[in-house]
C-alpha cells in the first residue's frame, strides 16, 4: 500500500501534460491579470470620440439638417426617423421622414443634433457603460452609427443611433 500511495503523491505528468499544465496555468495567470485592471472606456474608443468632436467643430455649417433614427427596443413613433433642422446648436424642427408629422415635445430629446449625439457617446463613457461602439464620418466626424450597451447582463437598457440622411448644409443665417 505505502508505493501505491507514495505514486499519487509524486506523479509526475507527461511532456505532453506539462504543456497542457503550463498553457493553463498561463490563461489563468492571464485572466486573473484582466481582472485586476481597472474597467473603463478603452483609450480607443474615447480618442476615438475626441479626434471625431474636433472634425465637427471645424466643418460645422452654421445651419443644417439631418436625420437620425433611434435603434432600440421602443415603439416606431420613438425610433423614427426624425429630420431636424439647426441653427447653430437650437433645434428648430423635428418631423418625422415618413409622413412629415412634427415630433410631439415630449419625444424632442430622443431625437438629438449632432452635438447631442456627441454628448450621448461622451456621457457613456464617462458612465462606464459596459459597449459603446461608434463609427465616425471620416469627413466632418459626425458619428453615423452608435450603439450604447449600459449593463451587461441587463435587457432593454440598450439604446443606438443611426444617422439615415447626411448633414446638409442650409442657407440663411
Amino acid at each position: 500500500h505505502g508505493q501505491g500511495v507514495g505514486r499519487l503523491l509524486f506523479w509526475e505528468p507527461s511532456p505532453g501534460m506539462q504543456i497542457m499544465m503550463r498553457y493553463a496555468l498561463a490563461v489563468a495567470a492571464l485572466v486573473g491579470a484582466a481582472g485586476c485592471t481597472v474597467l473603463g472606456p478603452e483609450v480607443g474608443v474615447l480618442t476615438g470620440l475626441e479626434e471625431a468632436r474636433e472634425r465637427w467643430e471645424n466643418t460645422r455649417p452654421s445651419s443644417y439638417e439631418f436625420a437620425v433614427e433611434r435603434m432600440c427596443f421602443c415603439g416606431v413613433e420613438s425610433r423614427g426617423p426624425v429630420r431636424l433642422r439647426v441653427q447653430g446648436t437650437t433645434t428648430v424642427e423635428r418631423v418625422y421622414v415618413d409622413y412629415g408629422a412634427p415630433v410631439p415635445a415630449e419625444m424632442a430629446d430622443w431625437f438629438p443634433t449632432v452635438d447631442g449625439l456627441f454628448d450621448m457617446l461622451a456621457s457613456a463613457l464617462a458612465s462606464d457603460a459596459h459597449e459603446v461602439r461608434a463609427t465616425y464620418d471620416p469627413v466632418s466626424g459626425v458619428p453615423i452609427d452608435f450603439w450604447i450597451d449600459y449593463i451587461e447582463f441587463a435587457a432593454d437598457e440598450e439604446q443606438g443611433m443611426r444617422v439615415t440622411e447626411p448633414v446638409q448644409p442650409l442657407g440663411g443665417p
